[in-house]
């Protein structure tokens, strides 16, 4: 069998409709994304409750958290992703999936971000 110009056309056209498609799926999530907000993790909600989240590190009780500092609150925990906020009080929390924390919140599952823990294991 011979492939004539107008086989390799189509193909070609065929190739270059379904990249552009796929890039156009690709677009869309991405657009979609980031004019979606995600819901603000609430004390109601199984995950916080398990770690104890408040949206205030002041109102973390010391005699239950004594190793609690007022230093410590979610705009510094390594697991805290501004980036992918929108700016505003709330951002994503990879403890807390689909679910965005308040930057003064604090969790029993705080921990200090990679560069802060580095400095401390040195002293």
């Amino acid at each position: 069998m011979t492939r004539t110009t107008r086989d390799i056309t189509t193909r070609r056209v065929a190739l270059k409709t379904i990249a552009a498609a796929i890039a156009g799926i690709g677009a869309a999530r991405i657009v979609r994304a980031a004019g979606e907000t995600i819901p603000h993790l609430t004390d109601s909600n199984p995950a916080a409750a398990s770690l104890d989240y408040t949206e205030d590190t002041n109102d973390v009780d010391p005699r239950k958290y004594p190793q609690h500092t007022a230093q410590q609150r979610c705009a510094n925990c390594k697991y805290f992703d501004p980036k992918a906020g929108t700016g505003g009080p709330y951002a994503p929390c990879r403890l807390y999936p689909g679910n965005a924390v308040n930057v003064n919140g604090w969790c029993a599952g705080y921990a200090p971000p990679a560069a802060a823990a580095k400095s401390d294991a040195t002293r």
